[in-house]
């Protein structure tokens, strides 16, 4: 897994039980999706040119460890699978200090024509970077 994001807990991102709250935990997390796509070849310029766009078709996260403000994490993030037209990707946030993981989430994405509105092929070059970030497959 690759570092994507890195960050602090604020007393702001508390809730009333005295941990950081669900919204915090996708911050984190949407913040590493930016950088693993501009590591793909995904860069801003590219999505803003209107030449590929993506799709979040699905999010699941799971909770392990809670974390506080003052907290500093760290997002590392592999490759699940990836499909003509398919991303699937894992994130694990890390507290730092302890080295523990707090939660994970992983993501699906589509690739998308956006004339056409319609799913296409990721970019050849997306496809050869990707294969560096592979995850080794999970045992059934």
């Amino acid at each position: 897994m690759v570092e994507t994001a890195r960050g602090t807990v604020h007393e702001w991102q508390r809730d009333h039980m005295g941990h950081i709250n669900v919204r915090a935990y996708m911050e984190f997390f949407e913040e590493a999706c930016w950088q693993f796509y501009a590591m793909l070849g995904l860069t801003p310029s590219l999505l803003r040119s209107g030449a590929v766009n993506l799709a979040a078709v699905q999010q699941n996260i799971s909770y392990q460890r809670e974390l506080y403000p003052g907290d500093t994490v760290a997002v590392r993030t592999g490759i699940l699978e990836l499909r003509d037209k398919v991303l699937r990707f894992r994130h694990e946030l890390i507290n730092t200090e302890t080295g523990q993981v707090s939660s994970t989430c992983e993501f699906t994405v589509v690739c998308l024509d956006p004339e056409a509105r319609k799913s296409r092929s990721f970019p050849a070059e997306v496809a050869t970077k990707a294969a560096a970030y592979m995850l080794p497959a999970e045992a059934p």
